[in-house]
């Protein structure tokens, strides 16, 4: 997570949640600010801004010679009314969310404590001996896990997780899965990475994230007693928080507006002063995106003349590559790109066993236009944006959808991927199989496919980040493709 503000929400409502759930009662200190940075894997200047905020609002008071002290006080009738609330608020999200979780994260997670340092083995393992392992060593453990995958939009929606689905389950009494996830599961992770037991890893994090949804169930049924509103609070995530980022969003729009034909080659786009109004943006707005789409080689503008939408080919040649701007969206792309890589084939198998005969009409359908357009190069992109479309759980589609807009950066390198040919050779070859499985209704084919030709694109899209100087893009990782396990035809990228 790059924005202080963020992280600063985020302690902010962790802590918040436990004081209106009883966890921290009126009287009781809070942890040290130096304790809660060490927590939240944040600096002190950021907790400092979280404790400040809930100083403000009334719940603790700050002193130098007491530290942090809750003030709230709740009586147990409203602490119940608080959890009935916040839960039942919900319900329909976590749910939806415990179920998205193992095919959203489950291969990143063992991704990247197959490859953490061996110290954060040690370094846990030495605490437990030590104390009882708490939520927050867990979680901690976990994303020091997770950073070894070199991902910050990553690291960005384990912590919108962690926020919304939990945190709050460790701050409720009588919690079922809390503790079992802690007393259980993670050690059991612990010991399969000191033994080096892989597998046994892959079928821990495969079982614990299976049970989520079925304690969770249970949790509503045995303890959540008001009914559910119609007004629920749906899990929502955005790779972009800051206002100042609004010009980022609004490049994504017009560049995806540009690849679908909309704004033709050759064609002007809107004045500053109508993309303003339309877009109910500044006109400041409008320019940094513009500036943002220049950058990248979508657009060229001219005094007087307006802004020119260039031709694929002519992209590579007007992309300042050495733009610090553009540097950073072509990360965020590759970031997106690893974090699909690890997850497309069990959203891919999800999905498509879910999906009736006339709903993988409806998919191949969809894909069917890159062939129709000869258009082999964006056949990962469709299948992905199919999967968006098609998820059977918000929380995916949610995700896949935030992801895509990232992955769209690549647009830059679109002229680079297209004077690839064996690279073309390999997506037509994917497409022929994706489109077969699809009529067949075989899933496990479909996704083996999928997964082969996102970690070949994966590849060789930070071969050429890291060729263009962007060396950040070789701290990505993800799995490993066997020859023996290839689908597609063997040839070199």
């Amino acid at each position: 997570m790059k924005n202080d503000m963020e992280r600063c929400q985020i302690v902010y409502n962790v802590l918040k949640t436990q004081i209106q759930f009883g966890a921290c009662r009126c009287g009781h200190p809070l942890p040290t600010m130096e304790q809660s940075a060490g927590n939240f894997l944040v600096s002190l200047d950021t907790v400092r801004s979280a404790y400040l905020r809930l100083q403000r609002e009334g719940y603790i008071t700050l002193s130098t010679n007491v530290g942090s002290v809750v003030v709230r006080d709740y009586s147990e009738s409203e602490i119940e009314e608080n959890v009935q609330r916040f839960y039942s608020e919900r319900k329909h999200a976590l749910i939806d969310l415990s179920k998205s979780l193992h095919p959203l994260l489950g291969r990143a997670q063992w991704v990247g404590l197959k490859n953490a340092p061996p110290a954060i083995y040690d370094h846990t393992r030495q605490h437990i001996s030590e104390h009882p392992l708490k939520p927050s060593s867990a979680f901690q453990f976990m994303i020091q896990a997770f950073d070894s995958l070199g991902n910050d939009l990553l690291l960005r929606l384990l912590w919108q997780i962690f926020t919304f689905y939990e945190a709050p389950f460790f701050s409720t009494p009588e919690n079922p899965w809390g503790m079992f996830a802690v007393t259980e599961y993670a050690p059991r992770y612990l010991d399969s990475c000191i033994k080096k037991d892989w597998d046994s890893l892959q079928k821990s994090i495969c079982d614990a994230q299976e049970s989520l949804s079925p304690v969770l169930c249970r949790f509503y049924e045995e303890r959540i007693t008001v009914p559910v509103p119609p007004q629920q609070i749906p899990f929502t995530w955005s790779s972009y928080e800051k206002a100042s980022q609004i010009c980022y969003t609004l490049a994504m729009d017009l560049l995806t507006q540009i690849s679908r034909g909309h704004y033709p080659e050759h064609s002007l786009l809107p004045s500053l002063n109508k993309l303003s109004k339309e877009r109910n943006v500044s006109v400041s707005t409008v320019r940094r995106a513009l500036s943002l789409l220049n950058g990248i080689g979508a657009v060229k503008s001219e005094k007087r003349i307006g802004t020119r939408v260039l031709s694929y080919h002519e992209t590579s040649e007007n992309c300042d590559f050495t733009n610090s701007v553009v540097r950073k969206r072509l990360l965020d792309m590759a970031r997106s790109m690893q974090i699909l890589t690890l997850s497309c084939r069990e959203v891919s198998e999800l999905t498509i066993a879910s999906l009736d005969a006339a709903g993988r009409q409806q998919c191949a359908a969809h894909l069917s236009t890159v062939g129709q357009r000869q258009l082999y190069e964006l056949v990962t992109y469709n299948a992905l944006e199919m999967l968006k479309l098609s998820a059977p759980y918000q929380a995916i589609r949610t995700v896949y959808g935030e992801l895509l807009r990232q992955f769209f950066w690549g647009y830059a390198l679109r002229n680079i991927w297209e004077m690839n040919s064996d690279r073309i050779n390999r997506c037509r070859s994917c497409f022929e199989i994706l489109m077969s499985s699809l009529e067949a209704g075989d899933a496990a084919r479909f996704s083996e496919a999928l997964e082969e030709l996102m970690i070949h694109e994966f590849n060789f899209s930070i071969r050429n980040l890291v060729q263009l100087g962007i060396g950040e893009a070789q701290k990505l990782l993800i799995p490993e493709l066997s020859i023996a396990d290839s689908k597609l035809p063997r040839q070199p990228l």
